[in-house]
């Protein structure tokens, strides 16, 4: 299995929704989830990358681990999320990190997260959006790995697949 490098922009538990500047290579607010959301894992994006909505792929770190966000981190892909917002298609993968792949059992299959987790999931993306004017959001099903990594292989720089490429220095 592949290790990619992930970046996370936004750490588990936050509701300080940060977008990284490619112009002045940093993390910039770009506004504050109300009440009740939050984000229940660390998210960010796989660098060099270039999904339908014109963004780099979100991915979303499983892990009890609280990472700071503005970090590289390697991971393997578990599966993904399959959900669409007022900008199209916004697919997201959900990853662990590398140091915690064997600790879940040589991950074959997404349901080696707990249902509780993956409902948590489910919830936070049908709904984080519901408070904000002029964004919506919705969330179609899981996927497994298999079919992530195939997501993944498709957006990767350099696919005939990919759309034109925006690539991300760090």
């Amino acid at each position: 299995m592949e290790k990619i490098k992930v970046y996370i922009e936004i750490e588990k538990f936050s509701n300080i929704k940060y977008e990284f500047n490619k112009e002045l290579n940093k993390l910039c607010v770009d506004r504050i989830l109300p009440y009740p959301y939050f984000y229940p894992y660390a998210y960010g994006f796989i660098p060099n990358t270039k999904a339908l909505d014109g963004d780099e792929l979100d991915i979303c770190v499983i892990t009890d681990i609280a990472y700071k966000n503005d970090v590289l981190l390697e991971a393997y892909i578990l599966g993904g999320l399959v959900m669409e917002d007022e900008k199209g298609m916004d697919e997201k993968l959900l990853v662990v990190p590398v140091h915690e792949y064997d600790e879940m059992n040589e991950l074959d299959k997404l349901n080696v997260i707990n249902n509780d987790k993956l409902s948590n999931i489910h919830w936070f993306f049908s709904n984080y959006k519901s408070k904000t004017k002029d964004k919506w959001s919705k969330v179609y099903n899981f996927i497994e790995k298999e079919e992530a990594v195939k997501l993944y292989e498709r957006y990767k720089q350099g696919n005939p697949g990919c759309p034109a490429p925006h690539p991300v220095e760090f």
